[in-house]
């Protein structure tokens, strides 16, 4: 393992901000954070254009560099225009919104919920994941220059309801991939609120999800945590079910914001408000994973 793989890492996550005073507040905390990484989850300006939304990363010196963006349903037609998609891949440089980044010894792949083939197998996108999955399996057991795993999709695979329900479709395809090539975290926007799982395989379209891992050790056989973060700003919506059995953390009071420490084989999850409060915190690490 290289020298730079076991500095330190810090990455933040949000989506569905909107660019009210909330919204800024969240950003601010991020930049704050001085992640090397942010990742925003899907659905930015929730107008006509994304001018506001773009106004507020470049008000950020750097933000714009470190920020990787997976569209959301408010960012293109489907419940914003043409306008907002075609205005964030001018500034950001977007040209494929299904792309990967590697950062030290973790693997990003991004995701595109508003592909209307993506809960479609073997069509593009599908057999696009399949191919980078199999390339972070090759660089993480064969070249071993990676030791995480991250998928990140606006549209959630798991959710409680709330204001939106799970891809089920789509969760059928991808979390079957997602186990076979032990995938690590799975993060997603589109629901107003803050949720994580315990680390979960797929169980079957119409069962719950199998549990694993619960001592949070990932060098062994592991599903994956998801993790929900659409409490950038735009608004904070109730859940409208109770917590199941594989969901142990949930926040629907307020507006705050993912950060993760990787510290090679070791990553610190928090969930953070806000107004500086720590909401939920968790450590994992891959323990008996060789260099």
């Amino acid at each position: 393992m290289s020298e730079t793989t076991l500095n330190r890492i810090l990455i933040t996550a949000v989506g569905d901000t909107a660019c009210n005073d909330d919204a800024k507040l969240t950003f601010q905390n991020i930049v704050n954070e001085n992640p090397d990484l942010n990742l925003f989850l899907g659905d930015s300006s929730y107008e006509k254009d994304a001018i506001c939304f773009i106004d507020i990363i470049k008000s950020h010196n750097g933000l714009k560099e470190k920020t990787i963006f997976s569209i959301g349903n408010h960012d293109d037609k489907e419940d914003g225009s043409d306008t907002v998609k075609e205005q964030l891949e001018s500034y950001f440089a977007i040209t494929d919104w299904t792309i990967i980044k590697q950062v030290g010894n973790l693997y990003i792949i991004n995701m595109d919920s508003q592909d209307p083939d993506w809960d479609l197998k073997n069509k593009d996108q599908y057999n696009g994941v399949k191919a980078k999955l199999e390339e972070a399996t090759r660089l993480r057991d064969v070249e071993k220059t990676i030791d995480w795993v991250i998928v990140m999709v606006h549209k959630p695979l798991y959710t409680l309801k709330g204001g939106h329900t799970p891809e089920r479709k789509a969760r059928d395809i991808y979390q079957p991939l997602f186990d076979q090539y032990q995938v690590d975290l799975v993060l997603h926007g589109h629901s107003h609120n803050i949720q994580r799982t315990l680390p979960i395989k797929y169980g079957g379209l119409d069962n719950e999800p199998i549990v694993t891992a619960l001592d949070l050790d990932f060098s062994q056989d592991h599903g994956q945590i998801y993790i929900v973060n659409g409490a950038g700003g735009r608004e904070h919506r109730q859940f409208t079910e109770p917590k199941n059995r594989w969901t142990p953390f949930i926040y629907d009071k307020g507006f705050g914001y993912n950060l993760f420490v990787v510290q090679g084989k070791k990553m610190d999850i928090f969930a953070k408000s806000n107004d500086g409060k720590v909401l939920d915190h968790i450590k994992i690490e891959k323990k008996n994973l060789g260099t």
